[in-house]
């Protein structure tokens, strides 16, 4: 559960920045351990800025592993932050 929550903390912290950054590849290869199995998330490569201002949702062409990804992310290429978590 300790990986699990870092996990998530990570994430939220993401999206709590002034210029929120959503990560969109949030799988578990890339989930970093130190040696007191701290979990740090790693492969930043398909991040991309969250929505600004009054925006609810970021429409982007989908990325990120099938299977990982919110079915209705797939579905549609909209991005709901509030969906992340």
């Amino acid at each position: 559960m300790k990986i699990a929550l870092d996990a998530a903390k990570g994430l939220a912290y993401l999206h709590g920045l002034e210029r929120s950054i959503i990560y969109r590849d949030f799988k578990t290869s890339n989930i970093l351990l130190d040696k007191d199995f701290n979990a740090k998330l790693s492969d930043f490569g398909l991040a991309k800025d969250g929505p600004m201002g009054d925006q609810t949702h970021v429409s982007t062409r989908v990325m990120g592993t099938y299977g990982y990804a919110a079915p209705e992310y797939v579905m549609t290429g909209e991005y709901l932050m509030r969906k992340c978590l």
